[in-house]
């Protein structure tokens, strides 16, 4: 996990260098610091929930209401 974290770590410095260099906007680097921390904080949270957190679950839990539909007007004619 450690590894994660530096890694995103360059990739926030290196950002965080080039918007300078580049003269952005406050709202471009708010921006890009907001979505560098959703993705970090994301692969965290599924990294800890990954015993619990299953995308099979995921498309189960869509499409399962979908399925009954369909099998159950099979059935019935």
């Amino acid at each position: 996990m450690f590894i994660v974290a530096f890694v995103f770590g360059i990739i926030f410095f290196y950002e965080l260098h080039y918007l300078r260099q580049a003269n952005r906007k406050k709202r471009t680097k708010r921006i890009v610091v907001g979505f560098l921390l959703f993705c970090f904080l994301s692969f965290e949270a599924l990294y800890y929930f990954r015993e619990d957190f299953q995308f099979a679950k995921v498309i189960e839990f869509l499409f399962q209401p979908i399925e009954t539909f369909i099998v159950w007007r099979d059935e019935n004619g």
